[in-house]
């Protein structure tokens, strides 16, 4: 916390009002991001009176505290790197806290508004699409090119992410009902709970099996969606306040001199190595980071040797991060990103053609990107109780369209069973290789995908297209919506 009193204790009056305004818009969205995602984890068991409300919400927001504490920052990290930070700090504060206002409000308004209709949409999604919608606009309207306004490689990997879990997660749904249905016959696991004795349990074992996983996707969701509430918390705090949140200020000495040794360490292999790298990066195996025309941040191919070596050179003999100037903490944090990028490319070249050269730069890079990818524990324990609260508020509108209005029949205790365990399984996959998913999308796939497994089993038509539509739709809506609102501020702001 000293950090934040610091900067807090050091900003103007109008810088530290927008900052607050702004933490608390991103606090905001994670609560309406557990109006929407959370309820899922909770849906099958509130719905199969399997715990009562009350005790359900108690236990997901313990669940997803701890998913968020244990859920490392990967993910949030992937978020943070989709926008043109560097871009967004040497272009003017005007410019970069209207960027961070747009894709707040444009995710906020689209994701209450589909949860006030009992809408089961993509957090991630509308995050994703406001923030593809705030860099372009940024972009053009400051000289970049569209390639250089969003990182594209990063996106495209997101995208995908988003759209093979919930086809995952249908599927695998899908072939383990159908194998429960065979080797398990005990009739009162396929009961559908009756919703007018609202006092009826399942079966024990369904009870517990049903808990369990419920608890299990409440924790895998905290450990991935928690995570970009941390990275937008994250954007905000570099993007506002460089100074103080470019490097990690509470590095010890040790950790310094080890980012300085990695950096020295990487310049030496590409010296080492010169003749090979220059010959990948004239066959366009190796590219920059940021292709841009202009002098804002540019990560030169020709320099990488004197971006990574001044790393080194500007953290000898330093015992703390407050010993650089403003503009050296921001120097060196960029030059981290450039060489981390380049490096990240020279690691997979190696894979293949020498595993020792791949995985001694994957040593060295992951020492040299602690310095920048960090997270304050004040920012996990917001987020988290975020989270929390979300799920106690908004709940009961998710429930009930997941519990009745996907299947043409109410769902029964072993498809919740089933669904929920796939559910977790693959947001948790997901998250271990720090991919953004999303919860919604996943559990309502898996809830379909064991209603088809069932015999004479469908789903209700008219429901699913009109998730499936809320689910095509958000992408391109929260873009326009988030450039739109982008566009205007912006000139508010001058």
């Amino acid at each position: 916390m000293s950090v934040i009193w610091e900067a807090l204790n050091n900003v103007n009056t109008l810088t530290l009002g927008l900052l607050l305004l702004s933490l608390g818009i991103a606090l905001f969205y994670e609560m309406i991001n557990g109006f929407h995602d959370t309820a899922n984890a909770v849906a099958m068991i509130i719905y199969t009176n399997s715990m009562e409300p009350k005790y359900s919400v108690v236990m997901s927001g313990i669940m997803n505290f701890l998913g968020v504490i244990l859920g490392g920052i990967g993910v949030a990290y992937v978020i943070v790197h989709l926008l043109p930070l560097d871009l967004m700090v040497a272009s003017n504060q005007n410019a970069t806290l209207v960027m961070i206002y747009s894709l707040l409000i444009s995710a906020v308004v689209w994701n209450f508004g589909t949860w006030y209709f009992g809408l089961p949409v993509s957090s991630s999604h509308s995050l994703i699409g406001s923030l593809i919608g705030v860099s372009t606009v940024f972009g053009i309207m400051h000289g970049f090119e569209f390639s250089q306004s969003v990182n594209w490689k990063a996106l495209y990997g997101v995208l995908t992410a988003l759209a093979v879990s919930p086809i995952v997660g249908f599927g695998f749904a899908y072939l383990l009902m159908k194998v429960t249905r065979k080797f398990v016959h005990n009739p009162k696991f396929y009961k559908s709970p009756d919703v007018e004795v609202k006092r009826k349990r399942p079966n024990f074992w369904m009870r517990m099996g049903l808990i369990a996983t419920g608890a299990g996707v409440s924790f895998a969701h905290g450990a991935n969606d928690g995570q970009k509430g941390i990275g937008i918390i994250m954007i905000i705090l570099i993007g506002i306040l460089p100074t103080y949140y470019a490097l990690d200020m509470n590095s010890q000495q040790y950790k310094i001199q080890q980012t300085r040794d990695s950096a020295a360490n990487l310049a030496k292999f590409y010296a080492d190595n010169n003749a090979s790298l220059t010959q990948l990066v004239n066959d366009k195996q190796l590219i920059s980071a940021l292709k841009t025309t202009n002098t804002i941040a540019e990560c030169n191919l020709n320099n990488v040797y004197g971006t990574t070596a001044s790393i080194a050179t500007k953290l000898d003999g330093v015992k703390s991060y407050t010993q650089l100037s403003p503009e050296d903490r921001w120097s060196v944090h960029t030059a981290i990103l450039c060489s981390d990028n380049f490096f990240g490319q020279v690691e997979k070249n190696y894979l293949l053609t020498d595993k020792d050269k791949s995985d001694y730069v994957a040593t060295q890079r992951k020492v040299l990107i602690s310095a920048t990818e960090y997270v304050p524990s004040w920012v996990i324990i917001a987020v988290a109780l975020a989270l929390s609260i979300g799920t106690m508020i908004g709940y009961k509108r998710i429930v009930h369209t997941i519990g009745e209005k996907i299947g043409s029949q109410p769902i029964n205790y072993m498809q919740g069973t089933v669904a929920q365990a796939m559910a977790m399984c693959t947001i948790l996959a997901a998250n271990f290789f720090h991919a953004p998913v999303s919860t919604t999308h996943i559990v309502s796939s898996a809830v379909a995908g064991s209603m088809v497994a069932e015999p004479n089993g469908s789903v209700q038509k008219s429901t699913v297209r009109t998730i499936v539509l809320s689910w095509i739709f958000t992408l391109p809506i929260t873009a326009v919506l988030s450039a739109g609102i982008y566009y205007c501020l912006s000139f508010i702001a001058k």
